[in-house]
């Protein structure tokens, strides 16, 4: 599957999950809770490129030295 990294195309529900390495029903379940952004296209949910980037950011585990 090939993602494109352009903030201007949104990404769907399988590119995403997969890209994160998820089921879709956890993907579901973020989006339901907040805990990932995502644009609403009527009853689709789709994503931009830096919203899953701040997703993945805002969950990196610091190395405790």
């Amino acid at each position: 599957m090939k993602i494109v990294k352009d903030d201007n195309n949104l990404l769907n529900m399988d590119e995403v999950s997969s890209l994160l390495g998820i089921k879709k029903a956890t993907l579901y379940d973020y989006c339901m809770r907040r805990q990932i952004t995502c644009v609403k296209i009527g009853k689709l949910n789709r994503f931009r490129m830096s919203d899953i980037q701040d997703f993945i950011n805002k969950r990196i585990v610091e190395k405790v030295n």
